[in-house]
Parts: structure tokens; C-alpha cells; sequence
């Protein structure tokens, strides 16, 4: 009797382990982190996590009360850290981030500081965490709009800090004349307009707000010779990307000269970008035909 028992009750416990394993997981929760330090404003705390509760309500919201309490959650799914470069010392702060970002080496978690003094986070990320900078982003919060500050948010969950795009997606090679440090620096061009860039320096420097460079945009290739082989524009810096080493600026002073030549450039790689656009497009569809056929 006592052996059907013990066989009926190990038949049980193996059904169980059965279920388990072929049955549905059981979906792990995703979390938006909001480590805020005692001295942040409390009202944009309040206000950034009724944001989240309201607009992603499949997202749980935690709120680490300490580096201790933040570090026991580096293991869950982390959709958003927005931490506050206050939460604990800023060499703490940025010692966490980094420790997360090597922990989850093979994920993409989007980190959002928010500061009091840009210039000296973005300082002490470019020498420390630099490698992360394309998925990392900060606000300068205090005055600002909560439209921005949830915007921000926003961008961080839903396309993990990725900007978007309003110039013409490039990458020219080129030097330019950094005023403030009176050098030639050299570079490249990602995203061109006729009336700005963004910009990343290749030697390790850092922008600030309102520097000023000069820079030569090669263009003998694009347009006929009597145009002349560069576009000397001048620009100022409108924002300094968290590397400390990518910026946007905004051309000034331009000629109506310059702006004929820097439009007939970007009409020309336009039409050179849509031509190789329409070549892949004609190869898929050509393979495509062959599989059917």
C-alpha cells in the first residue's frame, strides 16, 4: 500500500516537473527604473512616473531607494534607467551605469541622465563611458518644460535613444577649424541640411554650447569644378551629444553662394543615395522572381 502511495505521489511530482517544462514561461515583467536622489525635484518625480504608468501600462515602474537597492535589479528586464546624476556621487552614479552596461554586455538598455550640470556629466561620461554613448542620453532638467522631459522618456523606451533624423543621413570625411582651441580637427559629417550638421570630432575633445568651428565640406566630386573642390562654412554648436564629441550646430553667416553650391551638393548625393536605393530594390525583386520561376 505504502509503495502505491510513494508511486502515486512521484508520478505527481514528475507530472508537475512535465508541465513545467513543455507548459507556456511564465513572461517576465519589464521595468522602467527611476532612481532619483534626495534632492531632485520631487514634483517631476511624481509627475515623470505618473507619465509612465499612464502611457505604458504593460511597464512596471521601480524606484531604487539606494546604489545598494538599484545594483539588485540589474538583473531584470530593463526597458528605461532614467537615473538622476544625484543619486548617489556622480562617480557612483556613472560607476553603477557602467556596471550594468558590462553585466548586460549583449542587451541594449537605454540610459537617461538627468542633471543639474550637463558640462560636467558629459565630462565625466566621455572619459567613462564613451563606448555606450550611442544608446545613452541626458536633460538639463531644472526649468525645463515636463512636455520635454517626457518626450525624452518616450524616445528612451520606445526607440532606446535613437534620434531621429531630420537632415540627410551621410558620412563625409573632413577637417575642421575649432575656434575655441584654435586647431584643425578632423572628422566626419553623419547627418547634413542646408542650413546645419551633426558633426563627431575624431580627435578626443570635448564641445561645449556656442563653440564655434569652421569647416571645409569636400564637394569637387559632386559639382562641377567651377564651384571649387570644398564649401567653407562657419557653425556654432547647438547641442553636445552626451560623447562630448558629437555635436549639432548650425551653419552661419552663409552666402548665397555657399548655399547654392552646399544645395546643388546635397541634391546631387540625394540623387546618388536614391540611384543605389533603386538598384537594391530591382536586385531583391529580381531574386524574387528567380525563386518563384
Amino acid at each position: 500500500m505504502e509503495n502505491k502511495i510513494g508511486e502515486a505521489t512521484d508520478d505527481k511530482k514528475q507530472s508537475k516537473i512535465e508541465d513545467y517544462l513543455t507548459g507556456p514561461r511564465k513572461k517576465r515583467k519589464n521595468y522602467v527604473i527611476l532612481a532619483t536622489g534626495e534632492n531632485f525635484d520631487q514634483e517631476l518625480g511624481q509627475a515623470m512616473e505618473s507619465y509612465v504608468r499612464k502611457n505604458y501600462p504593460q511597464l512596471s515602474v521601480s524606484k531604487p531607494g539606494s546604489p545598494q537597492d538599484l545594483t539588485r535589479q540589474f538583473g531584470r528586464n530593463i526597458s528605461l534607467l532614467a537615473i538622476d546624476d544625484n543619486f548617489d556621487d556622480i562617480h557612483v552614479v556613472l560607476g553603477l551605469v557602467k556596471a550594468l552596461k558590462e553585466k548586460r554586455r549583449n542587451e541594449t538598455i537605454p540610459v537617461l541622465f538627468l542633471t543639474r550640470n550637463s558640462s560636467n556629466l558629459i565630462s565625466l561620461y566621455h572619459n567613462e563611458l564613451l563606448q555606450y554613448h550611442e544608446t545613452d542620453e541626458y536633460i538639463f532638467y531644472p526649468g525645463i518644460t515636463r512636455t520635454r522631459v517626457f518626450s525624452k522618456i518616450k524616445n528612451g523606451i520606445e526607440e532606446q535613444n535613437k534620434h531621429k533624423n531630420r537632415r540627410y543621413s551621410v558620412f563625409i570625411p573632413i577637417t575642421f577649424y575649432h575656434l575655441t582651441l584654435d586647431q584643425m580637427v578632423e572628422g566626419q559629417i553623419v547627418d547634413l541640411s542646408l542650413h546645419g550638421a551633426v558633426l563627431e570630432a575624431d580627435k578626443d575633445i570635448i564641445f561645449k554650447d556656442g563653440d564655434q568651428v569652421r569647416i571645409n565640406i569636400p564637394v569637387g566630386d559632386n559639382l562641377d569644378q567651377k564651384l571649387g573642390d570644398f564649401v567653407k562654412v562657419s557653425g556654432r554648436v547647438r547641442r553636445v551629444f552626451i560623447s562630448g564629441s558629437k555635436i549639432s550646430l548650425s551653419f552661419e553667416h552663409m552666402t548665397n553662394n555657399q548655399m547654392i553650391s552646399l544645395g546643388r551638393y546635397l541634391t546631387s548625393l540625394v540623387g546618388a543615395q536614391l540611384q543605389k536605393q533603386g538598384q537594391k530594390l530591382k536586385h531583391a525583386m529580381a531574386n524574387t522572381n528567380k525563386q518563384e520561376s
